[in-house]
């Protein structure tokens, strides 16, 4: 191989770096820039929800609407940049929540959220669920949904 070659080669692989780099840049950019939607039934009686109602929700402290009605959580399986950001907004981690919902499940204090294959499945479980509440991305929220907050 010669001193021509080398460059060449060196150049190439320079220029895969900073194509990859400025693609995943880009994209890592609109992932932290998606609003998170939460989201309910329609016939929900809440009008919105504040951060620490979303947390006292989520946490499996309060379990009713405050008309009555059953809350059923659902989720999406799997590791997602909408789930930690909706996380992040409640200042914890899913790793911690997982730990808090088995605890409460052992002693019989309530039942970590449904989780569901996909964004899609959700959207429909929520629309079907009196009670149900979500989040989703921002961008994906239906006709068929209620939306109660948005996580910038």
């Amino acid at each position: 191989m010669n001193i021509t070659t080398k460059k060449i080669i060196s150049l190439n692989a320079a220029s895969i770096l900073i194509v990859g780099l400025f693609f995943f840049t880009a994209s890592s950019a609109s992932m932290f820039a998606q609003s998170v939607a939460v989201i309910a039934h329609k016939s929900s009686s809440a009008q919105t929800l504040e951060a620490d109602k979303i947390l006292d929700i989520y946490t499996l402290n309060t379990r009713n609407w405050a008309d009555g009605s059953k809350i059923t959580v659902f989720e999406v399986k799997g590791d997602s940049p909408i789930k930690s950001r909706f996380y992040a907004s409640l200042n914890t981690a899913f790793t911690e929540m997982q730990k808090l919902w088995l605890k409460k499940q052992f002693s019989g204090k309530g039942l970590p959220p449904i989780a569901v294959n996909s964004e899609q499945e959700l959207l429909e479980k929520v629309a079907n669920t009196p009670g149900a509440i979500a989040y989703v991305n921002a961008e994906s929220v239906n006709k068929n949904v209620k939306v109660l907050a948005t996580i910038k």
